[in-house]
């Protein structure tokens, strides 16, 4: 089955969905052997190389890492003035080859905001998931160290394009981090043995829960993969949407009494009154608020792969004839507001507008001077808004 933009079943083929989550999810590694074919929709090494010498990568879209940390970007890149423009973080190609003929690892951070397969498949498995996506590309020569030690605070999907990799993969020193708690090297003594070790060859998937500690190296081939990563929504963020909703009651606003943070006595009677509200603030949560609050946050920030885009158009004048286009139109009312929904968007217009609406609505072609309601002015205003939209089309 090809990775496409479709569907996680497809990512994690041949194995289930169900096998996935039940077994593997936040709980054990998962390495699937599979052919190169498999990312056939996806961009392939030389097309990497290609988007990587033509120059259009700034920083931090393109960074080198080496002996365990990053260069600076100022060993790999130019500032440029053209005009009163000044261009800073353009990549020279040339040092970047040279470094990575000396055993740097190219990584292209957010690459599914430069390659459309990849962003409308990190847009894919956001919509399922429901959790923040991102795509990272590495490049690492053949008898090159990766990066060194570390764990991640984010799911992790590697998916092999080119090359091969060998990967050394260790027990978790903490159990499922959160995105706070990074891998710090500092008192951390790597196992003498990991829990197991693999070579990534193209075509495969492998599949690290966040706090799985990793390191990689690469033999006489390069190495060319994607890295699918998943900032998980944790228990931890709903129930900061509990905490932010305390605000609302006045209880909880109050100060907090005067000698709180040395008097020992003002600390004791400080215990029992803040039992006390947390169960009255918990006992009164609604989960499905709490859920909607989370979820618009989520939905606020979830990458979009983008969409259509035109510049062989005119703008909308008085005279230009125009009917709405294809799709069920709803209209309601909401706050003194109407309400114009199609398909899985909704739009807030004044409510002056709705005789106009309801005519083009109807199937009626219209012109900014003869909307029902609206002053050539403010009819206008309303069809190029509905044209910018993609609502109405010329008649």
């Amino acid at each position: 089955m090809e990775v496409t933009s479709g569907r996680f079943a497809a990512l994690i083929a041949p194995l289930s969905v169900d096998t996935f989550f039940a077994e593997h999810w936040e709980a054990k590694p998962l390495h699937l052997r599979r052919d190169v074919n498999v990312y056939a929709a996806l961009p392939t090494p030389l097309e990497i190389d290609e988007i990587i010498a033509s120059g259009v990568l700034r920083y931090p879209s393109i960074q080198l890492a080496r002996g365990g940390g990053f260069l600076p970007p100022e060993s790999f890149t130019r500032t440029v003035r053209q005009g009163d423009a000044l261009f800073t973080g353009l990549p020279d190609v040339a040092q970047i080859e040279t470094e990575y003929r000396n055993g740097a690892t190219i990584s292209l951070p957010g690459f599914h905001r430069v390659s459309p397969a990849v962003g409308a498949l990190a847009a894919a498995l956001a919509d399922e998931l429901d959790h923040a996506i991102h795509a990272n590309v590495y490049l690492t020569p053949g008898n090159a160290a990766g990066f060194t030690p570390h764990y991640d605070t984010h799911e992790t999907f590697i998916l092999q394009l080119g090359g091969a990799k060998h990967w050394r993969v260790y027990a978790p020193p903490l159990t499922l981090p959160h995105q706070s708690q990074p891998f710090s090297p500092e008192g951390y003594k790597l196992p003498a043995a990991p829990l197991f070790e693999l070579d990534l060859e193209a075509g495969d998937l492998l599949y690290l829960p966040r706090g799985f500690v990793h390191s990689t190296t690469t033999a006489e081939s390069y190495s060319a993969h994607i890295t699918i990563g998943v900032t998980v929504y944790t228990w931890i963020e709903l129930a900061a949407e509990l905490l932010q909703a305390a605000k609302e009651k006045p209880e909880f606003r109050r100060a907090l009494p005067p000698g709180f943070a040395n008097r020992r006595d003002v600390q004791a009677g400080i215990k029992p009154e803040l039992r006390r509200l947390f169960a009255a603030l918990a006992a009164g949560a609604e989960g499905t608020e709490l859920i909607e609050r989370l979820s618009r946050k989520a939905q606020a920030i979830r990458f979009d792969a983008g969409g259509s885009f035109r510049s062989d158009i005119s703008l909308v004048g008085p005279q230009t004839r125009l009917r709405r286009t294809a799709g069920d139109w709803r209209i309601g009312e909401r706050e003194r507001s109407l309400i114009l929904a199609c398909a899985d968007s909704s739009w807030t217009l004044p409510p002056q507008t709705r005789p106009a609406v309801e005519a083009i609505a109807g199937g009626r072609v219209v012109q900014a001077n003869d909307l029902p309601g609206l002053s050539p002015e403010s009819g206008l205003t309303l069809l190029r808004f509905l044209h910018g939209k993609g609502l109405v089309t010329e008649a």
